[in-house]
Parts: C-alpha cells; sequence; structure tokens
C-alpha cells in the first residue's frame, strides 16, 4: 500500500464518519450510512481474523462491488476497504465483472 491509497482511504473513512476531506482526495466519493456497509478493515490480515471461515474481498463501495483476490482491482480502488464476503454481500455488494 503507497502512501496516496493511504491517503485516500483515510479521507474515505472520514467522509464516511462525518469528518471533512477534499474532493481531491477522494474524487466522485458518496457519503454512505454506516449501517448500510459491511465491517470494513485496513488490511487483509485484519479481516481473516475477523472472518477466519470466510474469504476476505476487497469492497468497493463507490460501485458497491466486491472483488476476489485474483482480480486485479483488489485491494487497489481509490474508494474501499477489505471486508468478509459474505458481511458485503449481506450490505447488498454484488461481485464486479
Amino acid at each position: 500500500m503507497n502512501k496516496s491509497m493511504i491517503a485516500g482511504l483515510c479521507a474515505t473513512v472520514a467522509l464516511l464518519v462525518g469528518g471533512a476531506a477534499s474532493a481531491a482526495d477522494v474524487p466522485r466519493a458518496k457519503l454512505y450510512r454506516a449501517e448500510a456497509l459491511p465491517s470494513l478493515y485496513v488490511s487483509a490480515a485484519q479481516a481473516q481474523a475477523a472472518c477466519p471461515s470466510d474469504q476476505v474481498v476487497w469492497a468497493n463501495w463507490s460501485t458497491r462491488t466486491v472483488h476476489l483476490p485474483a482480480d486485479k482491482y483488489y485491494g487497489r480502488t481509490k474508494v474501499g476497504a477489505y471486508a468478509c464476503a459474505a458481511d458485503a454481500t449481506q450490505s447488498g455488494f454484488r461481485p464486479a465483472s
């Protein structure tokens, strides 16, 4: 994870919890109700520890899609975080095409 990814993640999290972030940090970020999002984690290891029997996915809340580890966008989109697959599906996220 590089500095720009960390900055984007921090700015996005700030938007989600109602804080301020500049539009340059997170382009086209949408504000979602916290209860509409799955439990989110900064690293895949944290997500795996939270759901040891489930697969870890990258949840992109801008498009409400999930990316599997084999996907080229896994962990690489500007707005997203790691999540348990079951939580993401229950929150209305769909598989990326």
